[in-house]
């Protein structure tokens, strides 16, 4: 019984693991690099990812050139 639980719980660790390797950046990898292509996602704060990803989703009247330039600035700057 308590070697089941042993794996069990080594299992569980291995899982958490691989569940909290996956950023922000990687989870919007594709969205991202559509708006913003030359932008190093791996040097972007979570916030800034999800405030890009928020002004992306936005149901506001910029076009797609607007957006880009909007995605871009913040995540260069955040």
């Amino acid at each position: 019984m308590k070697r089941i639980l042993a794996t069990s719980a080594a299992a569980l660790v291995v899982l958490t693991g691989a569940a909290s390797a996956m950023t922000a950046a990687s989870a919007y990898e594709d969205t991202l690099k559509r708006y913003a292509p030359d932008v190093d996602l791996s040097q972007v704060s979570n916030a800034a990812i999800h405030h890009a990803v928020n002004a992306i989703n936005d149901d506001g009247d910029a076009t797609f050139v607007q957006t880009q330039h909007i995605v871009q600035s913040i995540l260069e700057n955040g």
